[in-house]
């Protein structure tokens, strides 16, 4: 089947204007919807009816029923008449998905899970004569909005291979709405719609390099719209602002659609290529061994200790490599006497049995797979089990305990964070303390509205109220954090009593100072009772260093 080549995108087919009662029938089969004017000729997107159900089955596409059979006889299906999407037109205007009728039955194109299925061809008797191309009704549902970055890679991969096929053959995408993306099975997506697909001129190489071009954008325009991703303008600190250069520089989805934008990724070849790399490193941790240090202390002013701490690690060696796997608590119970110590330890109890019963034992059993989204649900259904068993107990005794908890699940070198409350996780690199978390409290509010500094924490009346805690409400929100570690980074979890006491410098001053994980805890513990002491103060510390290369 001929057709012209463009070198621009074509518009949209147009929707046809049916209006009289008298049907056109094309071939024995279908019949147009609403029937067409007589004599009128459409061009563009139709919807039919297929008065021949029985020659493809709808649900297993089987083509082996009899004729004028009503049900399949392969599946069961009820074979009645149904309506499809098609395009109806004359050859040289096809457009958008009806292109796809053009190529030849071996094409690698058709063979791409994430294009429009087409469900029948009707050639034209001759020559001059129109084409019906029908497509598949698809019944897949959107993909839930916002995607993750791994599922928001996934999709980039299909997609920017689809393009690399696409324009082997110079043919070309163009816009593609996010509700036009599907979910398919096995994490395949397919496009219930390629209204802007077009053809190029092969012999432009100009203008092919510029439909290329268009393309790329399109699909970054796509993936933005798919993960929510903003480009907004924002104010940051310099520790902020170092730890999203970093982010980065190590290799974000962000980080692709800028060079995208940019022009750094020039064809759908090299932009494939950068999203199936990030891809593979988003789901493969690098090993990295961990030493670990805990302790908690009264203080000086308490008689007695709220706050609890656990820690758990046990190394994974499924596939000849070495996989630590760790799992971090701090929780900073509050309530009083017989209150808030049993809340911080329920707390702890109940996250930890979450994660060794949803995480460690299939580890056990041998599912060596790592997720990031997975890690995240997982970290928000522990702390949420942990919320309910303090607020159940505190209905029990009569009481109003709570606590906060901060907690990490660190696979190689990916921890995953989950926060609520003003307990804290830190990050330690190359001698730069930076806070990960967010404290619910109402001074870290007043700093976010800019009515006081992050230095005022530390004095401000009102730094011991918490706006959010474990036993407070029956749902809760739980922020999760995100971050890629470096060989000899350190994962500080800590009470408040440990950073209200010892702020960011001295406890900077004492990581740098002291390498010994167990020696630099206790030397946090002691600072933060020398500087008074006021409250508890309980410290996890965690170094991440290089796993031995395994013997070949």
């Amino acid at each position: 089947m001929d057709q012209e080549a463009a070198g621009t995108p074509q518009a949209s087919a147009p929707e046809v204007p049916l209006t009289t009662n008298q049907p056109l029938r094309v071939g024995t089969r279908y019949e147009l919807l609403p029937p067409l004017e007589a004599g009128a000729e459409p061009n563009g997107i139709v919807t039919v009816r297929d008065l021949e159900p029985w020659r493809r089955c709808w649900q297993c596409l089987s083509t082996d029923n009899l004729a004028g059979e009503a049900y399949c006889t392969n599946c069961g299906a009820a074979l009645e008449v149904r309506t499809y999407r098609a395009w109806y037109g004359g050859q040289a205007d096809l457009s958008g998905e009806a292109l796809l009728a053009t190529l030849e039955a071996d094409s690698p194109i058709l063979a791409c899970e994430a294009l429009p299925e087409l469900w029948d061809v009707v050639e034209p008797e001759d020559a001059e004569g129109p084409v019906l191309v029908v497509f598949y009704h698809d019944t897949g549902l959107p993909v839930p909005l916002p995607l993750d970055e791994p599922t928001a890679l996934s999709v980039g991969v299909q997609l920017a291979r689809l393009l690399h096929e696409l324009h082997q053959a110079e043919l070309y995408l163009g816009a593609v709405s996010p509700d036009d993306v599907v979910q398919g099975v096995d994490d395949h997506i397919r496009l219930r719609r390629a209204a802007g697909l077009y053809a190029g001129d092969a012999s432009d190489s100009t203008a092919a390099a510029l439909n290329q071009q268009r393309d790329l954008h399109e699909l970054g325009v796509l993936l933005e719209a798919l993960t929510s991703t903003p480009r907004t303008t924002r104010r940051l600190d310099d520790t902020a602002a170092s730890a999203l250069i970093e982010q980065e520089q190590q290799g974000t989805l962000a980080m692709i659609l800028r060079q995208i934008r940019t022009h750094e990724l020039t064809s759908a070849a090299d932009v494939l290529a950068a999203l199936e790399q990030l891809l593979h490193a988003l789901r493969v941790p690098i090993p990295l061994l961990q030493q670990i240090a805990a302790a908690s202390h009264r203080g000086v002013v308490r008689d007695h200790n709220e706050d609890s701490c656990l820690h758990l690690s046990l190394v994974v060696n499924n596939s000849s490599v070495n996989l630590p796997v760790g799992v971090f608590i701090v929780a900073d119970g509050m309530g009083g006497h017989a209150a808030g110590e049993v809340a911080s330890r329920l707390a702890v109890q109940h996250a930890a049995i979450v994660i060794m019963q949803d995480y460690f034992a299939p580890l056990l059993d041998g599912e060596n797979t790592y997720d990031p989204q997975a890690a995240a649900d997982l970290l928000t259904r522990a702390v949420l089990r942990a919320n309910e068993a303090v607020r159940r107990e505190g209905y029990r005794r009569g009481n109003d305990m709570g606590t906060t908890i901060t907690m990490a699940l660190v696979v190689g070198d990916r921890a995953t964070i989950a926060n609520v409350g003003d307990s804290r996780t830190y990050l330690m690199r190359d001698g730069v303390l930076r806070r990960v978390t967010r404290d619910h409290s109402l001074v870290m509010r007043l700093v976010e509205i800019g009515q006081i500094t992050e230095q005022d924490i530390y004095t401000h009346p009102q730094r011991n109220a918490v706006l959010r805690s474990l036993g407070d409400q029956l749902d809760i929100e739980v922020d999760i954090f995100r971050e890629q570690l470096h060989p000899n980074d350190l994962l500080l979890l800590c009470s408040d009593g440990l950073w209200e006491m010892t702020h960011n410098p001295e406890m900077t001053d004492i990581l740098n100072r002291i390498g010994d994980v167990d020696t630099a805890t206790h030397a946090l513990i002691d600072a933060a009772n020398i500087a008074g002491g006021e409250d508890n103060v309980t410290a996890v510390l965690v170094r991440f260093v290089p796993s031995p290369e395994p013997d070949a």
